[in-house]
């Protein structure tokens, strides 16, 4: 990668590109938001579709305590892999597993793994703390381009290879039994195996995110764009692509202006998005479009 990072720095410097661009954590950065915002932005859809929202908030949040066991058992502080993927992915399938089991509203399942995470995340913050700087752990919940690596960038790279092949086969009956899931099991489809199946998706997308955007900031990405989109689309297929192209714009604006401004990266394309949904919302009724509605 370094003879990448080389090219466009020098790009930059001879002012083709801006001068923040001289930087490599700025090109590596940039790189992550372009995978990382058409990925959000598709998922997005499906999500609200889902009425999952406030699930992607829950596996923010569960990341905090996934770095903190990574850290505990002995993973470097730059690379909490193990710790964070695994945490985050078995709260997930958790919360699949409980609603399924019980029948309970997705809402009701959400609050009381959200309250049980969040507990379990101020213990591991105390016992963390007493063997880490706090500031160590901070780019998890607000993003931060300094600490993203060559090895996020890759690990990013690789799943979302994965996400989007699985993702774009499993799109259109994921969106059926979201709507209808009577008529997707009458026409063969197994609607609980493609939740878990999507569940796992959405979470490797979500983490993968982290660095950039924030575990508290995550849900506002995955849902905002979706949202404005829904404002503004008049069909299903509309309804995807304005949202990866919110979700996109978002993140790649978002990043550019925070190498600009001394403020975490996740806040500003958190801004940007909310920017671009309120003008969804201004052009509803010029475009006189009824909303893609959610099952």
């Amino acid at each position: 990668m370094d003879w990448f990072y080389a090219l466009i720095s020098g790009w930059a410097k001879t002012g083709y590109l801006p001068d923040i661009f001289e930087h490599t954590f700025m090109i590596r950065g940039m790189l992550t938001a372009l995978i990382v915002g058409p990925l959000l932005g598709g998922m997005g859809t499906v999500v609200i579709t889902k009425k999952l929202s406030f699930f992607t908030q829950t596996i923010g949040n569960a990341s905090l305590t996934g770095v903190a066991l990574g850290l505990l058992f002995g993973e470097p502080m730059e690379g909490t892999y193990a710790g964070l993927y695994g945490f985050c992915l078995a709260i997930a399938l958790l919360m699949t597993f409980v609603k399924n089991q019980t029948r309970l509203p997705n809402d009701t399942v959400i609050g009381v793994v959200l309250a049980q995470v969040l507990g379990i995340g101020i213990i591991m913050l105390v016992v963390v703390t007493k063997q880490f700087n706090i500031h160590q752990v901070e780019a998890i919940l607000f993003g931060s381009l300094i600490t993203l690596t060559d090895s996020d960038l890759f690990i990013l790279a690789l799943s979302s290879v994965a996400v989007i092949a699985l993702f774009v086969k499993m799109f259109n009956r994921t969106m059926l039994v979201g709507f209808n899931p009577v008529l997707a099991k009458a026409r063969g489809l197994r609607p609980v195996f493609l939740e878990y199946l999507f569940i796992t998706l959405m979470t490797t997308v979500v983490v993968s995110s982290l660095k950039l955007i924030g575990a508290l900031l995550v849900l506002v990405l995955i849902v905002v764009p979706a949202a404005g989109a829904q404002n503004v689309a008049g069909n299903m297929r509309q309804f995807v692509w304005i949202s990866i192209c919110f979700s996109t714009i978002s993140t790649g604006l978002g990043l550019f202006l925070s190498g600009f401004l001394p403020i975490p990266s996740g806040a500003v394309i958190v801004l940007v998005s909310s920017v671009l949904f309120y003008a969804s919302l201004a052009m509803k009724p010029v475009l006189g479009r009824t909303s893609v509605k959610q099952g």
